[in-house]
């Protein structure tokens, strides 16, 4: 990683962390470009098939194949990892949403997602994002909203595929008798199907997940 790189990944984490007077002053399109060109290269969880990392003071509360649910203060981040669209490198383009407040494909590099955003029955934004072949959803106050999309880009955009154990996991159908059914290429019409998989999961422990707090290796 070049110093160029190093610099803005440092710039980008610590503009996350400064509070929320300031990153929620920038808008949805300057977050997420901001974001996607921060890419971090190094991982610091590490999963059957891929690795990723958590940014420092994320806490994972529930991991189960390919889904989780990990979180930063009070707020909760579910993210599903599509193992088999990735190995078998499926695409379908977004078609861009009015009837929502944000709506945009997205697109970095060999990198392709995209982002929609909606108003809740209880007045909070629900956001939604597929980006490298997996999708987090989170559901937080609309002051809350950009910085949710900082760390779910960052995230997203960190995870690393390992060809040769997806490939091993396919050849012994490992993946296809345990993948739950989710096409990360639909949106959810509401935010049901999140809160489904909270519910479900609400009652969890925190796991030992030893998290490294350094973002740059």
């Amino acid at each position: 990683m070049n110093l160029k790189k190093k610099i803005l990944i440092l710039f980008f984490f610590l503009f996350l962390s400064c509070g929320c007077s300031t990153i929620e002053q920038e808008s949805y399109d300057d977050i997420l470009s901001m974001a996607m060109n921060s890419r971090v290269s190094s991982s610091n969880v590490y999963r059957a098939g891929y690795k990723y990392y958590l940014p420092k003071g994320m806490r994972i509360f529930y991991q189960e194949g390919s889904n989780e649910i990990f979180g930063y203060q009070d707020t909760r981040y579910y993210m599903y990892v599509d193992r088999v669209s990735y190995y078998h490198r499926i695409h379908e383009d977004y078609m861009k949403k009015v009837d929502v407040v944000y709506s945009e494909p997205l697109k970095k590099d060999n990198l392709f997602g995209y982002i929609e955003i909606k108003n809740t029955q209880n007045n909070k934004y629900f956001v939604e994002i597929m980006y490298n072949y997996a999708k987090i959803e989170v559901i937080v106050e609309k002051d809350r909203v950009n910085k949710a999309i900082a760390y779910a880009i960052s995230i997203l955009s960190s995870i690393s595929y390992q060809d040769e154990v997806l490939s091993s996991l396919m050849g012994e159908d490992v993946l296809q008798a345990n993948e739950v059914e989710h096409n990360i290429f639909e949106s959810a019409e509401t935010e049901s199907g999140y809160l489904q998989i909270v519910e479900e999961y609400g009652q969890y422990e925190e796991q030992e997940d030893t998290v490294d707090p350094d973002f740059i290796r």
